[in-house]
């Protein structure tokens, strides 16, 4: 009895399941971890209350801190905020240093008696969008160099079981 379709089903079989498995299951998980060991993550839009910084309808208080984000105590000094945008309840941007001052190691800014910060909105929301540094990010450059091959021999090892897979079932055929 000839078993050779029985060998290329399931020559085809092994390789469908290992493409699955590997494309599908393994390799969006280390790329989403590798971007997370080499890129800074980007928030948008986030609502920070500041109802408390306003004493009146046209006075802020300009001691009160908001936090962003908690800073880990290595991102204080190693990773602080970058591509900090503030916007005030009508999404008008303000301006760093005229309508508010920001601390971007701390995560941290507090609003200036200024027009565009007295608030138009009865949510008296700032919206907040930023660039930060997830836990595990490599603060250094090499590391990160190195992190971004990760996915790169991922790939290529997936290219190797494909075409040594093709290349096995083609000499079964």
């Amino acid at each position: 009895m000839n078993n050779r379709g029985q060998v290329n089903i399931g020559m085809i079989i092994m390789l469908f399941i290992g493409i699955v498995v590997v494309a599908g299951a393994f390799l969006p998980t280390i790329f989403n971890t590798q971007n997370q060991l080499t890129d800074k993550q980007d928030v948008l839009n986030q609502s920070v209350s500041t109802v408390t910084g306003y004493l009146d309808d046209s006075d802020v208080n300009e001691s009160i801190n908001y936090s962003i984000y908690t800073q880990s105590t290595w991102k204080v000094s190693s990773c602080p905020l970058t591509s900090v945008v503030i916007r005030n309840g009508a999404g008008t941007v303000l301006a760093d240093d005229t309508d508010y001052t920001l601390d971007e190691a701390n995560a941290r800014y507090s609003l200036l008696n200024t027009t565009k910060t007295i608030p138009v909105t009865a949510l008296n929301l700032t919206y907040v969008d930023y660039s930060y540094c997830a836990d595990g990010y490599n603060t250094s450059s090499g590391g990160r160099t190195t992190a971004k091959l990760i996915g790169l021999f991922a790939a290529l090892a997936l290219l190797a079981f494909v075409t040594l897979g093709v290349k096995e079932w083609a000499e079964i055929r």
